[in-house]
C-alpha cells in the first residue's frame, strides 16, 4: 500500500499525464492512427515540446537548490508539482488547436488502457524506487505517453481492424438499403475537397445532398459519414476520396461504389509511399476503371497525366479545363481581388460566369462543379446566378481581413501546382507581400527541385519571406539565392510561435500576408 505522500504523488503523476497523452493522441490521430505516419512525426513533435522537458528539469533544479532538509524534500516536491500541474492544465484549457482532438470510441480505448498502465507504472514504481529517486525520474514521465502509443498501437491492431471491419459492414448494408441513392465520388492528388464543397453548393438547392465532411476521405472517416449522417432522404453522396498507398483507391470504389467519379488533378503528392508517379496515376485512375459501364467520369483535362492516361473503361467521359478539347471549356478568364470572371464553352455555346473565389486552381474547380451538376439536370443559368455566391472554402486560399493585416489562407495541403496559383494572386494584391510557408511535403526524390523553384517564384513576388522548418527551407534558401533575392528579407523559424512572433514586426496594415501549406506543426499552439 502506499502511504500519504507516495497516494498523493500517485494523484499528481496521473494528472500531469493528462496534457501530454491528449497531444500523443492527437498526433496519432492526425495520422490517421498509422504507426508509420506517427514515427515519422514523433521526433518532430517531442523537438517542439522540448521546452515542456526544460520547464521540467528547472522544477528539479529549483526543488534540489531550495530543500533544507532530506524529509523536506517530498513536501516541497509536491508543491512544485501542483502548481506545475495547475499551470500545464490551464495552458492547454486556452490552447486553440486547429484540429482538435476528436473522442471517437477508438480514442476513449487508447485513453482508458493508457491510464490502467499508467496506474500500473506509477504505483509500481513507487514501491520499487526510493522516493527521491522517483522524483527524479520524473521527465519520463512526460515522455512516457508519446513512447507507450507505439506498443499500445501495435498491440491493439488486431483488434482496430476487427472493429473497423465490423463499422464497415454496415456502412455498406446501409448504402445497399438505400436503392435510389446517387453516389458520387471524388479523388485526385489535390482539388478534391475544394470540388466536393464547390458541388455541394450548387446540388444542394435541387438535391438532398449528403458530403464527406472535413477531410473524412479515408474507409473509416467515409464509414463514419454513413453511419452517423446518411438518411433515407438523401438522394446524392459526394463521397471524396484519397489515398496514400497503392490499392487504397480500387479498394474504397469497391466500399463505396459510385456511379459516377471525378479525378481532379494527379500530381506528386505522397510520392515518399507511392514511390512513382506511375503508381500514382494508376491508382487516382481507378476512380474511372471501376466505375460501371453505365457510369460517368468527369476528367480535367488541363492535367497531363490524366489526358495522356489510356482508359479501359468504356464508360461515357466527360471533360472539363482550359483545354480545347474540353467538353466543358473556360475561357476569356479575367482575375481581380475580388475573384474571377470567365465563360463555359458547352456545345457551341458560351455562358459567363462571376466567382469571388481566388486563383485559376478554384476556377477549374468550379468547372468540374458546373459540368456535374449539368449533368445531373440542372440548367446552366442557374448555375451561373449560383456560382456567384459560392463560399471560400477554408484553408484553400481563402481570403481573411485581420486587425493586424490581409491574410491569405492557402494553408491546406498545398502542392506545387497550387502554390503557383496562390503566389499568382498574391502578385494582384496591392500592398506589402509577406508569404509564411514550410515548403511542401511527402514529394519524395521531386522534393529538392519543387523547393528550389518555389524560392525562385517566391523572390518574384514576397517582399518578406518566412520559412518554417530547418529540413525544407535550405533548398527553398536555395531557390531565392540562385534568384538573387536579399537574403535580408529571408528568415527561417523553428516553428509557427517563432513565425507569429516576426511577423508582428515585419507586417503593417496594408499587408498581405499569404500562408502557403500546412505549417509543420501538428497543433496551433
Amino acid at each position: 500500500m502506499l502511504n500519504i505522500t507516495q497516494g498523493t504523488l500517485f494523484i499528481l503523476y496521473l494528472l500531469f499525464l493528462w496534457v501530454p497523452t491528449k497531444k500523443a493522441l492527437l498526433l496519432y490521430q492526425q495520422n490517421r492512427y498509422q504507426m508509420q505516419r506517427y514515427d515519422r512525426s514523433l521526433k518532430d513533435e517531442l523537438c517542439y515540446h522540448k521546452e515542456h522537458l526544460e520547464n521540467i528539469c528547472a522544477l528539479l533544479g529549483v526543488y534540489v537548490l531550495l530543500f533544507a532538509r532530506k524529509e523536506d524534500l517530498p513536501c516541497l516536491f509536491i508543491m512544485l508539482l501542483l502548481m506545475y500541474v495547475l499551470v500545464l492544465w490551464r495552458k492547454e484549457d486556452t490552447t486553440a488547436y486547429r484540429k482538435p482532438l476528436v473522442y471517437t470510441h477508438r480514442v476513449k480505448r487508447y485513453l482508458c488502457i493508457c491510464y490502467v498502465c499508467y496506474g500500473l507504472i506509477v504505483f509500481y514504481m513507487l514501491q520499487i524506487f526510493q522516493l527521491y529517486l522517483m522524483i527524479l525520474l520524473f521527465p519520463f514521465f512526460y515522455l512516457l505517453p508519446w513512447l507507450l502509443l507505439i506498443p499500445l498501437g501495435i498491440a491493439l491492431l488486431p483488434l482496430e481492424k476487427q472493429i473497423q471491419s465490423m463499422y464497415m459492414k454496415e456502412a455498406k448494408q446501409l448504402l445497399q438499403q438505400h436503392q435510389n441513392l446517387h453516389i458520387i465520388g471524388i479523388t485526385g492528388s489535390y482539388g478534391k475537397t475544394s470540388v466536393k464543397h464547390i458541388l455541394y453548393q450548387l446540388i444542394a438547392q435541387q438535391y438532398y445532398t449528403l458530403m464527406t465532411p472535413h477531410s473524412y476521405n479515408n474507409k473509416m472517416g467515409i464509414t463514419l459519414t454513413i453511419r452517423k449522417q446518411l438518411q433515407s432522404l438523401h438522394e446524392v453522396f459526394l463521397c471524396e476520396m484519397g489515398a496514400d498507398h497503392v490499392h487504397e483507391i480500387s479498394a474504397l470504389m469497391a466500399f463505396v461504389k459510385p456511379s459516377w467519379s471525378i479525378v481532379t488533378a494527379i500530381g506528386p503528392q505522397h510520392l515518399s509511399t507511392f514511390q512513382t508517379m506511375e503508381h500514382i496515376v494508376h491508382e487516382k485512375m481507378q476512380a474511372i476503371e471501376c466505375l460501371p459501364k453505365d457510369g460517368i467520369g468527369f476528367l480535367n483535362i488541363d492535367n497531363a497525366w490524366i489526358r495522356e492516361y489510356p482508359i479501359q473503361n468504356t464508360c461515357r467521359i466527360v471533360t472539363y479545363g482550359t483545354h480545347a478539347a474540353a467538353d466543358y471549356r473556360i475561357k476569356d478568364i479575367v482575375y481581380s481581388k475580388q475573384g474571377a470572371s470567365f465563360k463555359i464553352h458547352v456545345k457551341g455555346v458560351d455562358y459567363a460566369f462571376h466567382t469571388k473565389l481566388l486563383g485559376k486552381h478554384n476556377v477549374v474547380n468550379i468547372a468540374a462543379g458546373i459540368a456535374v451538376a449539368h449533368c445531373l439536370g440542372i440548367e446552366l443559368s442557374v448555375l451561373q446566378e449560383l456560382t456567384k455566391h459560392l463560399p471560400y472554402v477554408e484553408h484553400r486560399l481563402q481570403l481573411r481581413p485581420t486587425s493586424s493585416y490581409t491574410m491569405l489562407d492557402d494553408a491546406y495541403n498545398s502542392n506545387v501546382e497550387g502554390a503557383t496559383y496562390a503566389l499568382e494572386v498574391l502578385a494582384k494584391m496591392e500592398g506589402k507581400h509577406i508569404v509564411v510557408t514550410p515548403g511542401f511535403l511527402d514529394l519524395g526524390d521531386m522534393e529538392e527541385n519543387a523547393h528550389i523553384l518555389l524560392g525562385k517564384q517566391l523572390a518574384q513576388v514576397a517582399d518578406e519571406v518566412i520559412l518554417v522548418g530547418q529540413h525544407q527551407s535550405k533548398h527553398i534558401v536555395k531557390g531565392l539565392q540562385q534568384a538573387q533575392y536579399d537574403s535580408r528579407h529571408v528568415y527561417v523559424c523553428e516553428n509557427i510561435q517563432e513565425a507569429f512572433e516576426l511577423l508582428k514586426q515585419l507586417a503593417t496594415k496594408d499587408s498581405v500576408v499569404l500562408f502557403e501549406n500546412d505549417l509543420p506543426d501538428a497543433f496551433n499552439h
